[in-house]
């Protein structure tokens, strides 16, 4: 297996950019762009055909449920069964082939931004910048943009398309039901973008502080106190605004949760007293179940994304800044 995969990676190359990668004033949709290019489109597709058979199993539950079963039926209870685990091997292969992609369109676009920030680090005197800038930059920062620009597009695309299509079906069945799981949606996207902002704030400061505390140890010649927090208070500030950034964003976890957890609940509530009232029938109630678990999935990753996107773009911003010399 190892030479199988040593004998592909071989023959893999990064994409090629032919202009700058990092542009001062540059938005970072733009630098997903000039990265990646057409990539990204090929990548969507990927993404498209495995958020459709994301959908499949969902019907075929309902199916399986209200025809094979309800009607004793052994021979379509086997035939949705193969069908079933056919779409499953056939989703597994396509999500394993878009997420060996995605990583190597975000890697080839680090390897590429390398280039160019250790062509300006090398340019500059020991005046204009510090090496444990330098080290920040080229290491940690840039591979957070970078694995971005793997994931962007095709990650958004996949997810929202999931979310359209689950939600259009759940409507088609029985619209009320799907009203219930709408409902719930609705406060998951308002607390998301309401926390936001906050987390954005504290995630500039860290990339501050930890830039800071690079300098600072690459300054330090002397060993005055034995207690690194005396001669590195950095540190401790690093360590602060990382805990509140922890508060802050499994707060919002938790609260995302709980809301994830309510809707399934009150699907069964109203579902039950549907079917007990002859409006619906209990397979429905059981895909609408299913729907809800693989709705809070893709929803979940749409706030990610999104939490993702906001942290990228205050990364890329502060390496724009440090190429052009301005922090």
């Amino acid at each position: 297996m190892s030479s199988i995969f040593g004998n592909l990676l071989r023959r893999l190359t990064p994409t090629d950019m032919s202009t700058t990668a990092i542009r001062s004033g540059e938005e970072l949709t733009q630098f997903v762009w000039r990265a990646s290019g057409a990539h990204q489109f090929y990548v969507g597709l990927i993404a498209v055909a495995v958020a459709l058979l994301n959908f499949v199993p969902i019907d075929l539950q309902r199916r399986i449920v209200d025809v094979a079963i309800a009607d004793k039926d052994v021979e379509t209870l086997i035939l949705f069964g193969v069908f079933y685990l056919a779409v499953i091997l056939i989703q597994a292969a396509l999500k394993y082939v878009l997420l060996v992609y995605q990583g190597w369109v975000g890697e080839s676009a680090v390897k590429l931004s390398r280039d160019q920030l250790a062509a300006v680090a090398a340019g500059r005197s020991s005046d204009d910048i510090t090496s444990g800038q330098v080290v920040n930059v080229i290491g940690r920062e840039i591979d957070g943009v970078g694995g971005f620009v793997g994931v962007s597009i095709s990650e958004f695309v996949v997810n929202l398309t999931f979310l359209i299509v689950i939600l259009a079906y759940m409507l088609y069945i029985q619209p009320v039901i799907a009203l219930i799981g709408v409902i719930f949606l609705i406060p998951q996207i308002v607390l998301a973008l309401f926390m936001q902002e906050q987390l954005n704030t504290l995630v500039e400061r860290q990339v501050g502080l930890v830039r800071k505390l690079g300098d600072e140890t690459v300054g330090q010649t002397t060993g005055k106190s034995e207690n690194a927090g005396e001669r590195f208070p950095t540190i401790i500030a690093i360590f602060h605004n990382r805990l509140r950034f922890y508060f802050l964003k499994y707060s919002l976890k938790t609260l995302l949760n709980i809301v994830n957890a309510l809707g399934p609940l009150m699907v069964l509530v109203v579902g039950g007293w549907m079917v007990i009232h002859g409006q619906t029938t209990l397979g429905t109630v059981v895909a609408f179940i299913s729907g809800l678990e693989r709705l809070s999935n893709p929803m979940r990753d749409l706030l990610n994304f999104y939490r993702e996107y906001q942290q990228a773009k205050v990364q890329y911003e502060m390496i724009a800044k440090w190429v052009e010399g301005a922090s």
